[in-house]
């Protein structure tokens, strides 16, 4: 991607470029155990109150019935989308029973891993899926598939895109659909050079007492992030795809969808996916025609410190290496430098979690000045001047670092009784919250989060407002004033369905 870089950021200099530059949208994608106070595995039933799992955007179960995964949708900053995840999060914890909890790291509880694993292998029961989680459990195992984590999924605002191709690449590429394909991939790849940094920083899967694995018997525990490490949530060796090029990456890709070996895009278990918005994830070809609109980090274990496994602070320092990395070239040895930024990842996964090599601090702060110039540069708002002040920090003492602090927490080698403690924290304070929905009781009357709630847990989209809330099916769209007061005296769950008598039939038939 060929690029007069002095012409490129004085543009983004300019007062409307600018604000959309700090426009980039967030989605996140979250999975955790709903476990009991002792550790083991929940063997309540999925939630009757959401169950409408065929067509719930937000809330589902993952590999197992035990397995929360909660998804929000696409919004602009991390404070909202870290919101978002909040208002789903109180949403699950007022449906468990008395004695659930939602456990906290990415690692199941070690009872969980004594006691559990041939119940969860088959503690399934979302028919329509049935062949696909078949297919995942024999070839990678339940180990790999009952692992929690945070996907963060980011997209650059789309006229700045366009405005980018229209001035500056329009005569490099066919098209504006071909030139942010490759500008996404461009980030990617950039990504994948720092992908041991956020390792580093994030990683919080230290040990795994209990768990049935095949590490080596010689690795010392605790570690950085089993999870993030090649023992951890990856494809197969053989079965890996590069980011070296643009066109090798995609013919991988599809060869290994074509041959079986991917049942789709889902399998490609890579540090970034490159992904269209509601697109068949077994039609690459399409998703290139009609053009890729946002990338899918699945690099980040679950942080315990944080309420819903990540924080605001951790968002916004990947939003500023993503777009930093607009204005910055690729080095010229790529290929090469992203084979030794594999194995750099892998070698601080494996890391005592207090550890850092020489290299490390310096090839961080390098990034960090570099960054540090951006934010000044581009006048670029307060929360990401602190985000990186955060984890210059946590650069100059590991000790800081999630898996730093977790290590602190360890008692007989394992967090059982670290992670039994913030789960029961959290759901003492979920149920104790004065709103139904707190994290946004600051802009909408009880009565209308009520009847958001009551729309998440059928299955009806919503759309946050300002001024007002919208709910919608398809193209039945109902709008409610911010604050207004309604009548629940049949409940908000009948008042919604009243209003969408559609969202009935989604709702799944329980024996």
């Amino acid at each position: 991607m060929e690029t007069d870089y002095d012409q490129l950021k004085a543009a983004l200099k300019e007062p409307a470029l600018n604000a959309k530059l700090f426009s980039s949208q967030f989605g996140l994608e979250a999975k955790k155990h709903r476990i009991l106070t002792n550790g083991r595995a929940s063997r309540y039933p999925y939630p009757e109150n959401l169950r409408s799992r065929q067509y719930n955007i937000y809330l589902n179960s993952g590999f197992t019935d035990d397995m929360m995964d909660f998804e929000t949708s696409p919004v602009v900053g991390a404070k909202n989308a870290v919101r978002q995840l909040k208002m789903l999060e109180q949403i699950v914890i007022s449906q468990l029973h008395s004695d659930e909890r939602l456990w906290p790291l990415s690692m199941a509880p070690g009872p969980t891993y004594q006691h559990d694993l041939e119940y969860l292998k088959t503690a399934f029961t979302k028919s329509w899926d049935q062949e696909t989680h078949d297919y995942l459990g024999k070839k990678y195992g339940i180990v790999q598939e009952i692992l929690g984590d945070v996907h963060v999924n980011f997209s650059l605002d789309s006229s700045l895109i366009n405005e980018l191709y229209q001035r500056f690449y329009s005569n490099r590429y066919a098209n504006r659909v071909d030139f942010q394909n490759h500008l996404y991939f461009k980030l990617a790849q950039r990504f994948c050079l720092y992908q041991w940094l956020f390792t580093y920083l994030y990683g919080a899967s230290p040990v795994s007492k209990d768990m049935p694995h095949s590490i080596p018997d010689d690795l010392q525990l605790p570690v950085r992030s089993l999870r993030c490490s090649d023992y951890g949530d990856d494809n197969w060796t053989n079965e890996q795809v590069t980011y070296a090029t643009f066109d090798q990456h995609f013919t991988e890709l599809q060869n290994f969808m074509a041959n079986g070996t991917y049942y789709s895009m889902k399998e490609f278990f890579g540090p970034v996916r490159l992904r269209r918005h509601n697109h068949d994830t077994r039609d690459i070809t399409g998703a290139l025609q009609q053009g890729i609109n946002y990338l899918e980090f699945r690099t980040f274990d679950l942080d315990p410190l944080s309420r819903t496994g990540i924080s605001d602070d951790t968002i916004n320092f990947l939003e500023l290496v993503l777009l930093n990395s607009i204005l910055t070239p690729l080095p010229d040895d790529l290929p090469a430098r992203l084979v030794e930024a594999k194995q750099r990842n892998n070698e601080v996964a494996l890391q005592k979690p207090k550890d850092q090599l020489p290299w490390m601090h310096d090839a961080a702060m390098e990034l960090i000045a570099e960054l540090q110039n951006f934010i000044v540069e581009f006048n670029a708002p307060r929360e990401y001047q602190l985000a990186l002040k955060f984890v210059q920090r946590r650069v100059d003492d590991p000790s800081l670092t999630l898996s730093g602090q977790l290590t602190d927490q360890l008692e007989n080698g394992d967090l059982l009784s670290f992670g039994l403690k913030i789960a029961n924290d959290r759901y003492t304070k979920n149920i104790n919250f004065q709103h139904p929905l707190q994290a946004i009781s600051d802009v909408y009357s009880d009565d209308i989060q009520r009847l958001v709630r009551a729309a998440i847990e059928l299955g009806i989209q919503v759309k946050l407002q300002p001024t007002q809330v919208i709910l919608y099916v398809g193209d039945h769209i109902e709008s409610y004033d911010a604050q207004a007061q309604l009548d629940f005296s049949k409940g908000a769950r009948d008042l919604v369905l009243a209003d969408f008598p559609e969202a009935k039939q989604f709702q799944e038939k329980i024996d």
